[in-house]
This record gives structure tokens, sequence and C-alpha cells, in this order.
């Protein structure tokens, strides 16, 4: 029996819309590729995940491919210290892996709002103050208290206004039933330029404070995203938006930051681990908590499509390198809400008669560069907690361009369309579409000539948008659910035998090493305090999702 001890946190932190097109049913004669040893496991029963909802491609007017300039880097450094702890993990024994933590689901959520210069104002009195509309409240920040009236946080006089980040903390108690409703337990105020440093100012959210709850999106959104662990959100302008509208639309952000968190936990783990082992991993299954691999009777496809294989195509190097830097692109969008230099936005159920939403009636689109639209069907379908974060997952890769090098260091866009040659010479069967939907996916990842040749498909999976989108949504998804509760599945093959160890996962791996951030995580609620170590912080006290698997004594 194999046994699993926790160790030390990588607690989540916590977009846009995507064009997905339907996906067919069945193969297309193009495998997703071999995803290793298939886990002599039982097998438990999982929904097999496919999009239906599509929309319209933006123009790419000056998308296109160049060589990097000297200086330029492919490469993104995995987290201090994490090779560390997981060369110590095996010194003593054990073999890494990583356990995805869902037992606090639906209990607490962070939402980040960052004050913008545009929001303060001076006083009568010569003092700058903001009146932040938080939803089921409005708090007034200051630098002298009792100026403002109502809820307040009085700040230092040595932190300007327009740099100050509010952190809204929401809570749902256990109930017989369940979890009961969401609540705004706390307003707490951190200096962004030094959230390492802990809140400067609080303020409990109790009984004495007047709210409005029944106008909360964010609240409404938590309550549908139920099945979310604790995570720190920063949600993006929203226009246009029914309150049905809004709290969808949030719901599936928060999703989508979940996801991407656990799809980033992957890759750094396989970046962190020995350089003989990353091809292993990066197509080894993952499977539930007690081991059983996932299958359904739908499809082949669920359970390989728990490895990153499935989506990406065959190891490389580079390819994980350019893969890193995409995502880690992505999750400063979702928190940051720039794109290009223009600031997100999405819009829903646009009414325009010539919107392509009124138009083709896609999900969305993303016409405009930053503005991101959600038409009815993504509002309408039956599949809000997996579909409708594909698309917000996918338009938001749309105007990034990742750096990687095969033979030649390049930059090359992230797109929908992409033109493929097939046939012994790689020139035949030259074909042009949108790399939409698993079928694509899976023929961007598996293809392979007679000789052996992938003729440059590998390399337009990990420019394709969809692969992204769908990678992560699926696993997310899966993890979200309980289907999906450790990867991998199977370890890599031992390079010299080992007799057991029964130190194995005693103390020494229990934390992370000195040095250890996450750059993952930012901020959320311990022991009643709230802690926001930010992208440079110091260690964060939790649970890390990396787990030491002890063989049998």
């Amino acid at each position: 029996m194999i046994a699993w001890w926790r160790v030390g946190s990588l607690a989540p932190l916590g977009l846009a819309l995507a064009c997905s097109g339907v996906d067919v049913h069945g193969g297309d004669g193009h495998g997703g590729g071999e995803t290793g040893a298939e886990p002599s496991t039982p097998a438990i029963e999982a929904p097999y995940l496919v999009g239906d909802l599509a929309c319209a491609e933006p123009s790419h007017v000056g998308a296109t491919e160049r060589e990097l300039e000297p200086g330029e880097s492919t490469e993104l450094p995995v987290p201090a210290g994490l090779p560390e702890l997981l060369a110590d993990i095996r010194a003593r024994g054990g073999r890494p892996g990583l356990r995805f933590d869902t037992a606090a689901a639906g209990r607490l959520l962070n939402v980040r709002v960052p004050v913008r210069g545009h929001q303060v104002h001076r006083s009568a009195d010569d003092v700058d103050e903001v009146a932040l509309d938080l939803g089921a409240v409005t708090v007034h920040l200051t630098h002298a208290a009792g100026t403002g009236g109502g809820p307040e946080l009085v700040l230092p006089p040595t932190l300007p206004l327009d740099q100050v980040v509010v952190l809204k903390t929401y809570a749902r108690a256990p109930t017989p039933g369940g979890l009961g409703g969401a609540a705004l337990t706390m307003v707490s105020a951190f200096d962004r330029r030094d959230e390492a440093a802990g809140p400067v100012a609080t303020l409990a959210i109790d009984d004495t404070v007047p709210q409005a709850r029944e106008a909360d999106c964010d609240a409404l959104a938590y309550e549908l995203a139920s099945e979310v662990p604790p995570v720190a959100v920063s949600f993006p302008p929203l226009s246009g938006c029914t309150l049905d509208e809004c709290a969808k639309t949030r719901a599936a952000w928060l999703r989508a930051t979940h996801d991407l968190f656990r799809l980033r936990q992957m890759l750094d783990f396989v970046a962190a681990s020995p350089p003989e082992e990353r091809a292993f991993l990066w197509a080894a299954e993952g499977g539930t908590e007690t081991g059983e691999r996932l299958m359904s009777y739908e499809s082949e496809d669920v359970g390989p499509n728990t490895a990153l294989q499935f989506y990406f195509g065959p190891y490389a190097d580079y390819r994980l390198d350019a893969i890193r830097v995409a995502y880690a692109r992505l999750w400063r969008t979702f928190h940051d809400h720039e794109v290009g230099g223009l600031t997100l936005d999405i819009e829903c159920t646009p009414d325009g008669p010539g919107d392509i939403c009124n138009t083709s009636r896609p999900g969305g689109h993303h016409a405009v560069k930053s503005n991101m639209k959600l038409c009815a069907k993504a509002y309408s379908t039956p599949s809000q907690s997996f579909d409708v974060p594909r698309l917000v997952l996918h338009e938001s890769m749309h105007h990034m361009f990742v750096p990687w090098r095969d033979n030649t260091p390049r930059l090359s866009p992230i797109m929908d369309t992409h033109t493929h040659g097939h046939g012994a010479l790689c020139a035949g069967k030259l074909v042009t579409d949108k790399g939409y939907g698993l079928k694509k996916i899976k023929h961007l990842a598996g293809y392979e000539n007679d000789r052996g040749d992938d003729c440059w498909h590998n390399n337009f999976a990990f420019r394709n948008n969809d692969t992204y989108a769908y990678a992560a949504a699926t696993l997310g998804t899966y993890i979200r659910f309980g289907y999906l509760g450790r990867w991998p599945l199977e370890q890599p093959p031992e390079t010299e035998e080992r007799l057991p160890d029964p130190d194995c996962g005693m103390p020494g791996v229990t934390t992370p090493p000195p040095g250890f951030s996450d750059p993952l995580s930012k901020c959320y609620k311990s022991g009643g305090e709230l802690v926001c170590p930010g992208a440079h912080g110091g260690l964060a006290p939790g649970d890390l999702d990396i787990a030491a698997i002890c063989p049998p004594l």
C-alpha cells in the first residue's frame, strides 16, 4: 500500500472569452500519442468533457513570427526551492507527487480590488479619499478618521491611495444541509508595492455594518462556483450585465483561475523534476485520491486526457519552456487585467444588431483588443462549470506572443488558425483551419507521417489557443469535482534499487526549504488573519499540494 504524506504549502491564489468550436465525437485517425505505461489500477467512470460553444476568431493583423532579439529569454525559472524540496523527498526514501486538496471547497474566497488613480478624490478639507463600491457595502479609504462617513479604512499617510489593493474576504459556514450563504466577513487594505508586509488596515464586517447582500454579484458567483477551493481572484471590469449574467461571468472567471493554477502546478512540477524524469511525467496520467485511473464508456480519451502530452504532444524541453511562459503570462493577465497596454474588460450579451453575438450567434467573441464579449449562449449552456471557464481561458490567449527555441530562437503569436502539411515530405495535403475542439487538438498533438515526422504539428499545438483552454479546463474541472485527486498516478522508474525508508515523509520535508516562494499564491486567510505574500513574498503557511509517496515497509 502506498502511503501519502502531505508536506508544507502551495496555497491557491487567485481572462477573457473563448472561441472553441463544436467538437465531433469520435476519432480522426490521429491519436494523442502514447501516454506512458497504462496504470495497473482499477478505473472510475468520469465525465467526457466536450465543449459545444463556438465563437468568431479576432483579426490577427500584424501577428507575425519574428526571431528573438538578443537577450530575450525563452525560459521561466521554476519556483525557488521547489527542486530542492522534491530532491529532499527522494533523499528520504519517498517519491514526490501532486495531491490536489479540495476539502475546503466553497468555504473561503478572497477578491482583490485594486484602487485606481481616477477613483481618488480630494475632499473640501484637502484630504484624499476613495469611496470604494464593494458590492455589498461601500467602504471609504482615507488618511484621516471620520472624514468619509460610514464604514472606513484609515490608512497610513505614507501610503498613496492609488497604491492600495483591497481584499474582500467571503466565507460560507458548513450547515447540516451543506454550506450556508456567502457572507462578506472582512475587508483589508494592503500596500500593493509590498503585499508581503501584510494588511495595513482591516475592517470586520458584522451585523452592525449594513449590506446590500442581494446586489452582491461576487457573493452570488462564489455560491455558483461552490466546488472551487479557497483562492484569491481579481475580477475584470464588466459592462452591460444583469445580476445573473454578472454572477455567471464571475463564477466562470473564478473557476478558470483555479484551473489555470492547477495546470501551472503540474508544469512547475515537471520543470523542477530531474531531466531524465520529465518525459515520463509529461506523458503520465493522473487518478483519484485512492489510485483509480479515470475512464469513460463514452470515449477512450478519458484517462489519457489527464496527461499533458494529450494536449501538447510529446515532450521537448523548449516546448515545456514555451508553455510555462504562456501560462505565466496568462496568469498575469488574470490579475493585472492588461492586454497589450489596454485594460481588459468583459461585456455581457451586447445588443447591437451588427454585433457577432447577434449575427452568427457564437458563445462569445473578441473582435476588439482587450474587449471580450459573452453572448447569450454562454449564459444558457447547461455546462456552466466547464464550457464557460474554457471559453474564458481561450480568448484571453489572444494578442499573446510566446518565446521559444527549436533550432532558431523566435517569438510567435498564439492563434486559432494554422496551416499544416502532411505526407512523406510534409508538403502534401496542406490544410489551413482553426484548431478548435478536441478532434483538432489531438491532431496537432499526435500527428505523425510514415517516417515518424510530426510535420511541425507539435509546434502548432503549443501555439493554439484552444489547446491551452482545453488542457486547463479539463484538468481543473476534474480536480474541482473530485475525480482527479493525484498526479502522476504512476511514478517514473527507479534508476537504482532502494530499500523502504522508515523516515519517508517525516520531518525535513514537512515544510519547503529556506528561500521557497510560491509565485502562484497571493492572499488567503490563515488563523483568522489575512496573509498576502504577493508574487515575491516569503513562505506562506498552509498545505502544499506536494505529497511524499512512501513505499510499503
